[in-house]
């Protein structure tokens, strides 16, 4: 069985590769990561603005963490948040891919030749680019609220009560330094094959979203911590 979705796996990403980007690696690189990321936000997202705008389904709704707020959140607000959001996502990120290519090339990361790796490579990279994640967040995170920096920041504290479109609701050099570096650090550092890189964006997009939605989404990890963050500025970096 494992074998056979090996197999799948690997004869779609082929498709993906042929196919799809004629064996470009630039523009898969580029504009097709671009499209990955912007899928992924979207797809998820869309879940979460279902329960913010209309309360629906309540099994969801009932596990808001303040409640009160954002009852239902206002749709003006929502279309600011998806304008900002869509602008980071598809037209600074798609530029910042751009200026990273040589980087990748040159340090061989984010490759497209040769097999896609095995489980335990997979896991093990997986593992690794989530510490990277974690240490560069954590600390560039938390230079954005010193007093020189924080004004770099600011936006995204605009929310309060955040809701899952927020994860990318900030400046452009904010959304450089303390998102794309860092979710890129780890698939840089360990050379992996740009399917994993794929693949990475999705978990990270599931996990930092579901930390901005302000639901404390029942079997995955509590999304509490961050919220009090945007809460209160000070604590839980």
């Amino acid at each position: 069985m494992m074998e056979s979705l090996r197999e799948n796996t690997e004869l779609f990403w082929k498709k993906i590769w042929v196919d799809l980007f004629a064996e470009n690696d630039f523009l898969i690189k580029t504009v097709g990561t671009t499209l990955w990321g912007f899928s992924s936000f979207i797809l998820l997202n869309s879940i979460f603005l279902v329960v913010d705008l209309t309360g629906c389904p309540q099994w969801l709704y009932k596990h808001k963490i303040q409640e009160g707020k954002n009852d239902p959140v206002e749709k003006e607000k929502v279309v600011d948040a998806l304008k900002t959001s869509l602008f980071i996502l598809v037209i600074i990120s798609f530029l910042a891919l751009i200026m990273f290519y040589p980087v990748t090339n040159w340090w061989g990361s984010f490759h497209t030749s040769g097999p896609l790796p095995s489980y335990g490579e997979l896991v093990l990279q997986l593992w690794g680019c989530r510490v990277a994640k974690e240490f560069t967040f954590f600390y560039g995170h938390r230079l954005l609220h010193t007093r020189s920096l924080y004004k770099y920041h600011k936006k995204h504290h605009e929310w309060t009560a955040p809701i899952g479109i927020v994860s990318l609701y900030c400046c452009p050099a904010e959304y450089f330094f303390t998102n794309f570096l860092p979710v890129s650090a780890g698939p840089t550092v360990f050379r992996s094959h740009l399917f994993v890189v794929w693949l990475w964006i999705l978990v990270e997009t599931v996990y930092t979203t579901i930390e901005h939605s302000g639901y404390h989404v029942p079997f995955v990890s509590s999304s509490e911590g961050h919220d009090y963050h945007h809460k209160t500025f000070t604590s839980w970096y």
